[in-house]
């Protein structure tokens, strides 16, 4: 089993750094829920295995996505994209057929994520960020790839990250959803985060958050997460995953 893993940085989906051994994919909070979300029914963490040096996890940079996304890109040929969503459509139709090419190289299924936020600069109406899910998994399914999966907070993921560490806690979350994703307005997200931390918390923490369970990705009932769940749950069908044991 292995995962193709694209967001916008370190910390939703992660960042690939270098070391003395090579390039490393540190993951992101938004990596850890997905593997969270997954280790129930694998038996077992994918991002740990990675850690321990097994190849089965795959981060995927913005730029690599845009370099198959150009237009007249012979990777996506004749494909007609709809007025607002031909970044997104086209960046799940590279991803999947990454994921394809790298399933047939590797002869394991793949499961592919690509993380957007709903929007990062004001408060996004549903409909606006029902367009941009509705996007990717249109891309997705352009390529015929049926284990591709849209992850879009709404409007950004420390919404979903404040849901669970709030107090109380994963209770009335819907309101987060329509907070702006605008860092300098009243009541913004991020703030709103480092408050309840104590400091703006980086990447490493809030993934640490995720890893160790203070974070319960299967527990957040916003809109924009149970979406996101249930297109993990379709691609965890479509490639032979059945449900966690004792579910």
């Amino acid at each position: 089993m292995r995962l193709l893993l694209s967001g916008e940085g370190p910390t939703d989906i992660g960042a690939t750094r270098l070391t003395a051994q090579g390039p490393q994919f540190v993951p992101g909070p938004m990596a850890w829920f997905v593997d969270r979300l997954l280790e129930p029914r694998l038996g077992y963490s994918l991002l740990e295995q990675h850690e321990g040096a097994a190849e089965c996890v795959r981060h995927v940079h913005e730029s690599e996505l845009a370099a198959g996304a150009k237009p007249g890109s012979p990777l996506l040929p004749g494909v007609r994209f709809g007025k607002g969503t031909a970044f997104f459509t086209r960046n799940a139709q590279v991803l999947g057929l990454m994921a394809q090419q790298d399933a047939k190289a590797t002869e394991q299924p793949v499961i592919a994520v690509l993380f957007r936020d709903g929007d990062g600069t004001r408060s996004v109406p549903k409909d606006q960020w029902q367009q941009k899910f509705d996007s990717i998994a249109r891309g997705f399914e352009l390529v015929e790839f049926d284990a591709g999966v849209p992850m879009v907070p709404r409007p950004k993921s420390e919404a979903w990250l404040i849901c669970a560490l709030k107090t109380p806690p994963y209770q009335h979350c819907d309101a987060l959803e329509d907070s702006s994703g605008n860092d300098g307005s009243p009541h913004a997200l991020k703030p709103r985060l480092a408050a309840l931390h104590g400091s703006e918390p980086g990447a490493d923490i809030q993934a640490e958050w995720v890893r160790t369970g203070r974070v319960d990705p299967a527990a957040i009932a916003m809109p924009s997460c149970d979406a996101f769940r249930a297109a993990l749950d379709r691609a965890a069908h479509a490639v032979g995953l059945g449900p966690a044991a004792g579910g």
